[in-house]
């Protein structure tokens, strides 16, 4: 089992991500979209985050952090974003994005429900605060990893935290509104 738990991982978080409805998929830009340049998004390092096994990433995105702390960002930095329907405004769904972040302190079995907060604040103007999921387990045993649903209430340039234990890791993405096709 051991041997597979990076597969399965790796599995389920591309069928988590291509699961979601386009809105809620961070992965699924849209084809020549390009951040502003005003808009410093976060970008593969020269060295990036290598964690412990049985971690892997796609070659989509990358890993961002410590071990302490850790997330893969997409290598596009652009999350797709759909607006609320009249009247569910402070409701999460739909989802901007599936956040999963790992940490070497992090046991599911001491903590199903882990102290991870997820905040966001948008660099490129005012906005109404993220909305957020409670975090969860997202995979049990040796690859354990926590997960958090977040709504973006606007478009623009977004610094996103996580916050676990007092270890602090942000990233910055670029939200897009969705091109209709028609």
């Amino acid at each position: 089992m051991i041997v597979l738990r990076p597969i399965l991982i790796t599995a389920l978080a591309v069928l988590t991500a291509n699961g979601q409805p386009a809105s809620s998929n961070p992965t699924l830009h849209q084809a020549n979209s390009v951040p502003p340049s005003s808009c410093q998004v976060t970008v593969r390092p020269a060295h990036p985050f290598t964690p412990p096994t049985p971690y892997e990433v796609d070659a989509t995105a990358f890993w961002w952090g410590t071990e302490k702390l850790w997330t893969f960002v997409d290598e596009s930095a652009i999350w797709r974003w759909s607006r609320h329907k009249p009247g569910h405004e402070h409701e999460v769904q739909p989802l901007t994005a599936k956040l999963f972040w790992m940490s070497v302190n992090y046991h599911w079995q001491a903590e199903p429900y882990p102290s991870l907060t997820v905040t966001g604040k948008r660099l490129d103007g005012s906005a109404p605060p993220l909305l957020v999921q409670p975090a969860n387990n997202a995979f049990p045993g040796p690859g354990a990893a926590m997960v958090i649903g977040v709504y973006v209430p606007t478009p623009g340039c977004w610094e996103i935290t996580g916050d676990y234990k007092g270890e602090k890791l942000s990233f910055v993405v670029w939200v897009e509104p969705i091109k209709s096709t028609g």
